[in-house]
């Protein structure tokens, strides 16, 4: 092989080198690009409190929380320390706690995790600032509390479930099992199974 035959070759291997090189380097930000989308935030709110309402302007359900952060790539949404408040067919109010949730998609099913607490209430409880104070339900103004590590509440169906285990306190006495379903709208509440009820009938 001649002298320029070989020039022609190295030169050849450098420009494969470099091509493979500049396209490695290429795919390499395309992947840094994608994942920073994935994780983009579109927007943030701290100590919030949103309210969700018919066309004719009646509450659907109210939702504060410590935080809300909201991705643009995906649409969800992860809150801390949230807390729901509905109405049930009877207009008593449901409050929701837990400490942490995330909705998918916006009326999307909203999945409750950690210490997840349900209270039934004939009256509101709030603060000066219209500020949801479950803290401060007592005995007198709660029908019934439950207790779960995980819920899921539906707000187009207005549903809440759960396959977790459940402890279900009321003014009659203790209910545990695994799993529930209810209807709001329809003041249903079924314990799946392993049902078992501990009750103290009033003298």
């Amino acid at each position: 092989m001649n002298v320029k035959g070989l020039l022609l070759l190295i030169i050849s291997i450098i420009i494969a080198l470099a091509v493979t090189w500049l396209n490695n380097v290429w795919l390499s930000y395309q992947e840094f690009v994608s994942a920073g989308n994935e994780r983009q935030i579109d927007y943030y709110l701290s100590d919030f409190s949103l309210l969700n309402t018919t066309a004719n302007g009646d509450m659907k359900y109210s939702i504060q929380g410590q935080h809300l952060v909201h991705k643009n790539s995906t649409g969800g949404s992860e809150i801390f320390q949230p807390i729901i408040q509905a109405a049930d067919q009877d207009g008593q109010t449901l409050f929701i706690r837990a400490e942490k949730a995330q909705q998918e998609e916006s009326q999307g099913v909203i999945e409750l995790a950690g210490a997840v607490l349900i209270q039934k209430t004939t009256r509101q409880n709030k603060t000066t600032d219209n500020s949801i104070q479950l803290d401060s339900l007592d005995n007198n103004t709660t029908d019934f509390s439950l207790k779960t590590i995980n819920l899921s509440f539906d707000p187009i169906k207005r549903e809440i479930f759960t396959d977790a285990p459940i402890t279900l306190t009321t003014k009659d006495g203790l209910l545990t099992g695994t799993g529930l379903r209810s209807q709001l709208d329809q003041q249903e509440l079924r314990i799946l199974s392993n049902v078992h009820a501990k009750f103290d009938p009033n003298p």
